[in-house]
């Protein structure tokens, strides 16, 4: 477990209030501030108080919060309302619309976010300076406005959906370790400025065909080979590493890995949520229930690796195949990939994410070196894992 739970903001998905910590805020529900901005919906609220915000951990938003006789839905996050923060991993829920400007900035331990479905823009700074390291845009996201990725060192894949139309000035200025962009975009985004990726360099671009190649080729940015290389996005099939753990009675958290995106469907069928988090948090019902886990790349669903995630049992089965047996880790830093377990009888090999074949030997060396700031594919025996190597 990465975290100590009683590190772990978790929150039900419906709250009671309290008395605020001051008048910046109208109410409070578990250690989350709120303005109300109507009748019936509030917007999280920054927690200031003795010059700093306090917000701290790993952090699930409710969808409702219940005050003096309103049930409010939680339908924005207000700007600045996590800025300087000490959150490290948050969970919007889907009744939320808009995240306003900076909501998140300079939220220096902030690795990990799940945004909601109902998005439409990420706003100016709005993660700017955090350590996010995958995201992805869900559908319907049509900007990413001035400086929402600036300063984000630790950036290394983003996922951006078809409804991309526009990308503002500086907004992965200085995103230095960015090494894949998904772009299920056909036509190229349109982008502000030539310093919207300013610091940027071999960026490999994942694309649906070749026609849409052609376009971005063609377009004074996107073309440039000085910071971008186009490639086509075949698929490559990769199982997922994904381990489940229960929180208490409430919550379970399905541990995600990859450097993928995910699809996660309830049971009812419908699209939960799409995120490249590492972990996602499932609520725990009166009954067991099933959610389905899709590997994607926005161009592709990759079913034929799904999973289903139960509310209850501590395993995560997967649809059509067995998980091998045995513990196998797999890890990577600083130029090296690092490799535990019981490999006895079991071959090594090592893929760029173009499917070149960088390395082949038997299982017997738990380090190999490697060439730093690329993404592998590392297969140990049936034990797969993709990472950046930093």
């Amino acid at each position: 477990m990465r975290r100590q739970l009683a590190n772990i903001m978790i929150l039900t998905a419906l709250m009671l209030c309290l008395a605020p910590l001051s008048q910046a805020q109208d109410i409070e529900a578990n250690g989350i501030f709120y303005h109300i901005i109507s009748d019936s919906q509030v917007a999280v609220a920054p927690a200031y108080h003795d010059g700093k915000n306090h917000y701290e951990g790993s952090i699930i938003l409710p969808e409702r919060v219940y005050c003096n006789g309103v049930n409010y839905e939680v339908a924005a996050i207000a700007p600045r309302a996590f800025w300087q923060s000490a959150v490290t991993e948050v969970q919007i829920p889907n009744s939320v619309t808009m995240i306003g400007e900076a909501a998140f900035a300079d939220a220096e331990s902030l690795t990990d976010i799940t945004l909601p479905l109902g998005l439409t823009a990420v706003s100016r700074y709005m993660l700017a300076g955090t350590a996010v390291s995958n995201i992805v845009l869900p559908e319907g996201v049509t900007s990413i406005e001035k400086g929402a990725f600036e300063d984000c060192t630790q950036l290394h894949t983003i996922f951006l959906p078809a409804s991309l139309r526009y990308i503002g000035e500086g907004a992965f200025g200085y995103c230095v370790n960015l090494n894949e962009v998904y772009s299920d975009a056909s036509t190229p985004p349109y982008v502000m400025g030539e310093n919207a990726f300013e610091g940027c360099d071999g960026v490999h671009v994942m694309l649906a065909d070749d026609a849409t190649s052609d376009h971005y080729q063609d377009d004074k940015v996107w073309g440039n080979e000085d910071v971008f290389s186009l490639w086509i996005d075949e698929g490559l099939a990769v199982i997922p590493t994904m381990q489940q753990e229960n929180l208490g009675d409430r919550w379970t958290a399905i541990t995600l890995g990859n450097n993928l995106a995910y699809k996660i469907y309830g049971p009812d069928g419908y699209l939960t949520a799409i995120t490249a988090a590492s972990r996602y948090f499932l609520p725990i019902g009166a009954t067991s229930t099933d959610y389905l886990v899709v590997p994607t790349t926005l161009m592709y669903d990759d079913e034929d690796l799904q999973l289903v995630a139960t509310s209850q049992p501590t395993v995560i089965q997967e649809v059509k195949e067995e998980r091998p047996e045995g513990e196998i880790t797999i890890n990577g830093y600083s130029g090296t990939i690092y490799i535990d377990g019981d490999t006895h009888g079991l071959w090594t090999f090592i893929y760029d994410v173009y499917g070149n074949l960088w390395y082949e030997r038997p299982a017997v060396r738990n380090w190999i070196n490697l060439p730093s700031n690329r993404v592998y594919i590392v297969r140990v025996g049936d034990h797969v894992r993709k990472l950046f190597l930093n």
